[in-house]
């Protein structure tokens, strides 16, 4: 019979007879799981058992063995000591979780007599795994008098006569495979009539990547850099346009109770592991191996993955991707629901979600935010637009688009699977978007490979350099859908302020110079033909140097004042004559609502004109969105594209350009709490919600997420009228002592992405 790591039947039943009648008849199962979890018997004792049979079972057990073989009695693993000294105290776990490359401490104690080193033989077994034959996975460590620093070792440190027990101090080599261990201690006592042996399964352990010690690939020197990418449970994640950046506070929640099971049931689940789960196990010693997996299983396009992502705007049948602050709840609700997707992510839920899982079995890892990120569908390095004389896209479609924003994530870890110097950040990416070797799965792609163009090295670096230097190609085609020329080249437009939350504060680190050289510099430009010399070339690019000077006409389009959701939107549209020569120009210009994906939601409003513009002089026209024209066809994101077309009559030269409007939430949510809660207790905060806009907010919602604190989402019945307002007081409770935040999010049909925190200190 096989068994899950964590001591499960493989197919469960789910009826109480079958489990009876399954233990009936393979009892060693369960004292096996017994012995592996002895909490629970104690607790069944407890609970149970009266003094007079307690009494009766002590008296039985305090009998002379029939003979003089050392019983094990029980185990010890100095939880506290051991998680201290491998920062691991914070995992909410049942179990030892320990770091490789480092030794831990045990405590062996003995039922009938003190070990005597001349007669008894210890060994502990430790097995990865449900092959006991696979070569690598099971590891006998005999217990010795010294210590070996590489391999799996083991040594005696302190002996109690009294105490009947043992110390054993336990080497885990740097290369060791992460994940659950079982352990089993196999004592054999050499006696009168020969030889004797006992095998006692205990409680497992599970061994994760090492970021203290210099031995482990993951390394990382800086004590403040392992503190925000390891051991914070709490970030900034950044999302909006290049010129007017937001940060949304994300918990990612690595040391909560079932975290990092979950990670480590997600490497069980991958296709591969699947398929040849002895090959997929020895590979999980490393973080490049686990990295790549863990991209493919944060998404559901492929196996049985966590989250579903959506862009099209219909979230009815689940949960709209803003809603949520954190990870724990989605990766709860996928363990719950039998690996159900959970519905619905977008890319920055996506990349909270790796933070999560890569922190929680060590790897160092940050999200990364790329604006104007480039989807280079067919890997030209280039994102090509077409366009007709009005403006609008073509029938061509290649499926290029530039996103307002993308989130990805970096892992730190040195490559030896790579030639020298590409050691460090790594970018790894688990939004569903292309393919790679047959999966929806992104990297560990070299950060400094993406910034010197070097797309050869593989593990998605092409797809990667293109997300944040491609250039932007605009084509213009005529009536027959040919692509007649090309008009506008953006070599600047790609991969702006990419950034992640700065080190020890709430700041934002710009990381653009990591992943890129100075745009318009030689080494920038460089960088972009090595990549583009590797590229895939459609035959449309053989017209990609007929492009004639541009800047005859200049169109400059901005939003006048303030941009808030519920008031009127007003947007100036620049068109400027660049030379001494009077021109007449036809104008024609485009506003629409505009999905995350780059793909439009709703038209809004066209105004197209004509107008003789003098040399030197700017023509200025002024569009007004009221909120009734535009309120209900916003997306998630709440951006409206205004794109404007210029042709002038003398030359009949074509020119373009967009700008996407960011619509902001307007200041209208407050939570209020005590500053100072009470740890193991229930707390009470309130929030209210003020209705900012001129109609009704139905079907809405708060969201409550954070570190240490459990709570409920609350479904508010009735519609809030207009500059109406709304007052919830929630209770939560507190099981996570220090500092704390508190998230809250609300969402409605009318308008979402509302959010608030406070930080707390939690104290007794």
């Amino acid at each position: 019979m096989i068994f899950e790591m964590d001591g499960s039947i493989p197919n469960e039943p789910t009826e109480r007879e079958d489990v009876v009648e399954y233990l009936d008849g393979h009892p060693t199962f369960l004292c096996d799981y017994i012995h592996r979890n002895p909490h629970l018997l104690d607790n069944y004792v407890i609970d149970n058992v009266d003094e007079a049979t307690a009494s009766g079972w002590l008296a039985k057990v305090q009998k002379a063995p029939p003979t003089e073989l050392l019983q094990t009695l029980r185990i010890d693993y100095l939880k506290e000591k051991n998680c201290a000294q491998h920062h691991t105290d914070k995992y909410i776990h049942k179990d030892l979780v320990v770091r490789r490359a480092d030794s831990f401490l045990l405590d062996l104690y003995f039922k009938n007599r003190k070990y005597r080193a001349a007669k008894d033989h210890i060994f502990l077994e430790f097995a990865i795994g449900n092959s006991k034959t696979a070569k690598g996975t099971l590891f006998r460590v005999p217990v010795k008098n010294s210590l070996q620093g590489g391999p799996w070792s083991g040594k005696i440190l302190a002996k109690d006569k009294k105490a009947k027990k043992i110390t054993v101090q336990v080497n885990i080599p740097a290369d060791a495979i992460i994940g659950r261990y079982k352990l089993t201690v196999e004592v054999t006592s050499v006696l009168d009539d020969g030889p004797k042996t006992e095998r006692i399964a205990k409680p497992d352990l599970i061994v994760i990547f090492n970021p203290f010690k210099p031995a482990d690939v993951c390394f990382m020197d800086d004590e403040a850099q392992r503190d925000e990418y390891l051991l914070k449970d709490t970030g900034i994640i950044y999302y909006g346009q290049y010129y007017r950046m937001g940060g949304k506070r994300w918990f990612f929640g690595q040391f909560e109770e079932g975290i990092l099971d979950i990670a480590l049931k997600l490497l069980r689940e991958d296709s591969r592991a699947k398929k040849n789960p002895v090959k997929s196990l020895k590979q999980r010693f490393s973080p490049v191996y686990c990295s790549r997996v863990l991209s493919a299983m944060v998404n559901c396009s492929d196996d049985k993955g966590v989250l579903y992502g959506r862009w099209d705007g219909e979230y009815a049948d689940g949960k709209r991707p803003t809603t949520w602050d954190g990870s724990v709840k989605i990766l709860k609700q996928w363990n719950e629901t039998n690996m159900e997707p959970v519905k619905y992510g977008q890319c920055w839920v996506f990349s909270g979600l790796l933070t999560t899982v890569l922190r929680a079995l060590g790897i160092p890892a940050r999200s990364v935010t790329n604006f104007q990120s480039a989807h280079d569908v067919e890997f030209n390095m280039t994102i090509d637009t077409f366009v007709d004389e009005d403006g609008e896209k073509a029938d061509i479609d290649v499926g290029d688009s530039i996103w307002n924003f993308h989130v990805w994530n970096e892992g730190y870890f040195r490559r030896p699977d790579l030639p020298k110097g590409y050691d460090g950040w790594q970018a790894v990416d688990s939004t569903p978007q292309e393919e790679s070797s047959g999966i929806y799965q992104c990297g560990p792609a070299p950060v400094k490979a993406i910034k010197n163009g070097e797309i050869f090295i593989g593990s998605d670096t092409n797809f990667l350099f293109g997300e944040v230097n491609a250039d932007r190609l605009t084509w213009i085609v005529g009536n027959d859908q040919e692509v007649e020329e090309l008009i506008k080249r953006e070599t600047r437009h790609v991969g702006r302020n990419i950034s992640t939350k700065a080190v020890g504060s709430n700041a934002r680190e710009d990381l653009t110079k990591h992943y890129k050289h100075l745009e318009g510099s030689a080494e920038e430009r460089a960088a972009f033909s090595r990549a583009y010399a590797h590229a895939k070339k459609p035959q449309y690019h053989e017209k990609l140097d007929t492009i004639e000077k541009e800047g005859d006409i200049k169109i400059n389009i901005e939003p006048v004042g303030d941009v808030i959701n519920g008031q009127t939107v007003k947007v100036a549209v620049k068109v400027q004559n660049d030379t001494t020569v009077d021109k007449s120009a036809t104008v024609s210009i485009v506003l629409k609502t505009m999905l995350h994906n780059d793909q439009r939601k709703a038209f809004l409003k066209r105004v197209k004109y004509e107008k003789p513009i003098k040399g030197g002089q700017v023509e200025t026209q002024t569009i007004e969105l009221p909120f009734n024209e535009y309120g209900r066809h916003l997306a998630d994101n709440a951006v409206i594209r205004v794109v404007t077309t210029v042709r002038v009559k003398e030359t009949n030269k074509f020119y373009v350009d967009s700008f996407d409007v960011q619509v902001d939430s307007p200041d209208c949510i407050t939570l209020e709490s005590e500053d100072q809660l009470k740890r193991n207790s229930y707390n009470y905060v309130k929030i209210t919600i003020q209705n900012p806009l001129p109609v009704p907010l139905t079907n809405a919602a708060f969201s409550l997420d954070g570190s240490g604190f459990s709570g409920n989402d609350i479904k508010i019945k009735d519609p809030i009228p207009p500059k109406g307002a709304y007052t919830h007081t929630a209770e939560i409770y507190v099981y996570r002592s220090g500092a704390l935040t508190l998230m809250v999010d609300f969402d409605a049909v009318e308008i979402m992405n509302i959010k608030t925190e406070k930080d707390v200190t939690v104290v007794g």
